[in-house]
């Protein structure tokens, strides 16, 4: 896990421009604290952070070249996969200098050319320079987990792990007043290319982009196959089980490789309850292997609270584990313009503070490498609340009557639905995509009310967000899955996780996003999902045995979640302050009045203003941070 900035200027006899590397490698730092290389020539630079994580040595520096010295990579991530590839390559006669997996990366490159990456299991953002035949390559893991941000000036092409590392090299700092009408009116960001910031945008998911003889092409290199959800009929329920047990545990097992220590983050939940028990499982069936240690928040609210149920995982493992208590930190509103710098643009929630804190005391304790459940929510239908609408309104339309009222009974009961959000839910499922939009304008007019009209007009419909692929052949669960996996839910996560992990230089790994396990789940039928009024049923169901059985019976589903509106009224002077300054009044995005109104109205419970008002602090502090 590193960082990395660089400039490409194809154009022959134009030299680079000075940039003050000494300030680049500062700023990216905190991403690879280990060791700092350069590599440049008439037309590129390349510049590296390491953290090092697999092969310690020397000879894992980077920029990196391969043995004849014409391909320079730099690479952020890991490929997890790179034992068995490096087999291979030998057996096609490569020879290996380092026990990297980034020279693995550069002699796939070498055999199989761009077309390397489908080969890869991994999280990754890398730039090869390849003088032999005059290309830049660079690509980005298939769910986006690494960042990869860029920027054009002319021809000359910008590159960098983080964006403030393109502010030190010049690229211009100004809003982009459309991302930011979306990230206040609509709360969302990382759904397409696009940044906060004019001119910078990010590589998107599983895309790669080259440049060759002028050429500048940029394309998607993996994408989920449309299928029909229908694998599971085609198998027996036992090997359907198995087959999920097998990548399961393959995929938490090659996310333990490591040459430095390994935690994994355990909220009581059944995804993070998952994962450490499937390390204790690998550990008991095949022989010792990593130690680990684990981490729980927990917070004095019982609503928000699940370290009870990270306790039955620990009394069954017995692997060590640390309670991190987000409230004690007393300086979060000190925090707040740290954490916003480190994640350079201003996060939705803040859910955010809460694993910074994870991460500083992870990273106190010389944790390098944390395993986190992430991605099981939105491949496994996690949210009940959210995806039971979608559920229901399939068994309709299959005409299962009789099916339909026994498990909308059972959500009622055992995941302690209300009948009302019930309809709510059916109601959205059933509509078109169209309607659909409708009625969420209409929920968003709620904060659009309080934005600044002229902002509004010139910026609403060029803020509008693209859908993603149709998958027509998903049933409705599993095209709303997909949408909350590809574009709604997972990118902003992934996005603050990064950030905060490697504020504290640690490398954080999810079991849950190896493609294997995703490309399988997205095949199954809604039976595999939801069913008997819980959701995560073949998770449950394949884990029996492995994970305490009161984890397994769980029906209440928390989510990460941190007691926002009381964290805001907490900080009651510094918010007002906020929302009182000449500043915040200059700024062409809100009515100041009717903010601090609304602010002044919250409750201790915030009503779903807390979520509002969040973004409009935390995108002032964005503007005080950055502009």
């Amino acid at each position: 896990m590193c960082g990395f900035f660089g400039i490409h200027d194809p154009v022959a006899g134009s030299p680079l421009p000075e940039v003050d590397l000494g300030r680049i490698h500062a700023i990216l730092r905190h991403r690879g604290p280990d060791d700092r290389g350069v590599f440049r020539t008439n037309n590129v630079l390349l510049a590296f952070n390491r953290l090092a994580i697999i092969d310690l040595s020397d000879s894992g520096h980077q920029p990196m070249a391969n043995a004849r010295g014409d391909i320079h990579i730099v690479f952020n991530g890991e490929i997890f996969n790179y034992l068995e590839l490096r087999r291979e390559l030998e057996q096609k006669g490569h020879r290996f200098r380092s026990g990297s997996d980034t020279e693995v990366i550069l002699c796939a490159y070498e055999e199989y050319g761009t077309g390397c990456v489908a080969r890869f299991n991994g999280m990754w953002a890398f730039v090869i320079h390849d003088a032999r035949h005059g290309r830049l390559f660079c690509s980005r893991d298939r769910f986006g987990i690494k960042p990869f941000y860029y920027a054009r000036d002319g021809e000359r092409l910008y590159f960098a792990s983080e964006i403030k590392a393109l502010l030190a090299a010049g690229v211009p700092a100004a809003p982009d007043e459309p991302q930011v009408f979306r990230y206040l009116a609509y709360g969302q960001l990382d759904v397409d290319e696009k940044t906060m910031f004019r001119g910078i945008l990010q590589l998107p998911p599983a895309h790669c982009l080259v440049r060759e003889r002028g050429d500048w092409r940029v394309w998607r290199w993996w994408r989920l196959p449309d299928a029909a959800n229908t694998l599971d009929h085609a198998m027996t329920p036992g090997e359907v089980q198995e087959r999920f047990r097998e990548l399961f545990f393959s995929a938490v097992e090659l996310r333990l490789r490591s040459d430095v220590p390994v935690g994994a983050l355990l909220s009581g939940g059944l995804d993070s309850s998952a994962i450490v028990s499937a390390i204790d499982h690998l550990a008991r069936t095949r022989g010792p292997g990593t130690d680990i240690r684990t981490f729980t928040a927990s917070y004095p609210e019982a609503r928000i609270d699940e370290s009870g149920y990270a306790a039955e995982v620990v009394r069954r493992t017995g692997i060590a584990n640390t309670l991190v208590f987000p409230n004690s930190h007393g300086n979060l509103a000190g925090d707040i313009a740290r954490v916003i710098r480190h994640q350079d643009e201003p996060p939705l929630t803040m859910t955010a503070f809460a694993h910074w804190y994870l991460m500083e005391e992870i990273g106190r304790q010389g944790i390098r490498v944390i395993l986190s459940g992430q991605g099981a929510d939105e491949l496994l239908a996690g949210y009940v609340e959210q995806f039971s609408g979608y559920f229901l309104a399939d068994l309709l339309l299959a005409g299962t009557f009789t099916r339909f009222l026994r498990e909308a009974a059972l959500l009622r009961r055992r995941s302690n639905l209300p009948l009302r959000l019930l309809l709510l839910q059916l109601g959205k499922a059933a509509m078109s995509r169209r309607l659909s939009s409708l009625v969420k304008s209409l929920f968003r007019e709620r904060a659009i009310q309080h934005l600044d009209p002229e902002f509004v007009r010139r910026n609403r419909r060029a803020a509008a967000v693209p859908p993603p692929e149709p998958m027509r052949r998903y049933s409705r669960l599993n095209r709303q899955l997909h949408r909350s996996f590809i574009q709604e839910s997972i990118p902003r996560i992934l996005h603050y996780e990064d950030r905060n992990s490697m504020a504290f230089s640690i490398e954080q790994r999810m079991p849950f996003l190896d493609y294997r396990l995703v490309e399988f789940l997205f095949s199954l039928s809604n039976r595999q999902k939801m069913g008997n009024g819980t959701s995560k049923l073949i998770l449950r169901r394949a884990l029996r045995g492995v994970m305490p059985q009161a984890i397994v019976n769980r029906h209440s589903k928390l989510g990460f979640t941190v007691p926002q509106a009381r964290w805001l009224g907490e900080m009651r002077d510094q918010v007002e302050e906020l929302f009182s300054s000449a500043a915040f009044d200059s700024r062409p995005y809100w009515n100041g009045d009717r903010i601090r109104k609304l602010y002044r109205a919250m409750g201790t419970r915030g009503g779903g203003t807390d979520i509002f008002l969040w973004r409009v602090m935390a995108c002032e502090i964005w503007h005080r941070v950055f502009f």
